[in-house]
């Protein structure tokens, strides 16, 4: 054999003991020394931290040897900005110490921006606003050289900050001469009720309460004056509800 071949059997014969040997000692750590090391730690019950200050809550993960990890902040229509609102694991899980606990914070309640309704029609707001998670709440009509149903003013300005489903208030033009068509509110609940007529520029008159055992406590089953009928803006409605 030549000098070349020896030299060459010889490292060959070195990498495969250096593998071999790597090998041997990545098995040994996984299979014996970590599962070793991992059951040695004492298992804990993680304690509930949602609605702490992340500083108090880290406290008391730390105070049991377990790792918060702040996560990320989240919208949370409930919980005040700042505090802890998610955790994971959950709280009652059982789990070995040093274990990592991620932490999530509120930011508070999601808001939206307002959109500029003015100048739109009443029935394009309507589309926009429910296509936002928003709604039209009371509305006012007022006399103007502007078309019927055009929205001429509204409670909260545009670009203003407005919660999620929250109710804004507008002002639209009724025209030169202005008058409602009432709505049709009978079967439905009393809540409901007013919230049409309020939605349609009127107002619930007088509630007369009437004892019935084929309709739900507070149904209306009668209204006046009738549906249909023209009526100024702001006009009374009278209802009859089931008592």
């Amino acid at each position: 054999m030549s000098l070349k071949e020896k030299l060459t059997s010889r490292l060959a014969v070195k990498i495969y003991i250096v593998l071999s040997s790597l090998f041997i000692a990545v098995f040994i750590i996984d299979t014996v020394i970590m599962p070793a090391l991992v059951h040695t730690r004492s298992e804990i019950t993680v304690p509930d931290v949602t609605e702490k200050t992340p500083d108090a809550a880290i406290r008391r993960l730390l105070d049991l040897e377990l790792q918060p990890q702040l996560h990320d902040t989240v919208a949370h229509p409930t919980i005040a900005p700042g505090l802890v609102v998610y955790q994971d694991p959950v709280p009652g899980a059982i789990v070995r110490t040093k274990r990592n606990v991620y932490l999530s914070v509120s930011g508070g309640e999601s808001t939206l921006i307002m959109p500029n309704l003015r100048g739109r029609s009443l029935r394009d707001a309507r589309i926009t606003m429910e296509q936002m998670n928003l709604r039209i709440g009371k509305i006012n009509y007022e006399a103007s050289e502007l078309p019927a149903e055009t929205i001429i003013a509204q409670n909260i300005s545009a670009g203003k900050s407005v919660r999620k489903n929250q109710a804004i208030e507008i002002t639209v033009s009724g025209g030169s001469d202005i008058e409602i068509e009432i709505p049709y509110v009978i079967g439905f609940h009393l809540d409901e009720a007013q919230q049409l007529l309020l939605e349609g520029g009127l107002r619930t008159g007088t509630v007369h309460y009437k004892e019935s055992s084929n309709y739900l406590p507070n149904t209306v089953i009668g209204q006046e004056p009738q549906a249909g009928l023209p009526a100024r803006p702001n006009s009374p409605v009278d209802l009859t509800v089931v008592h």
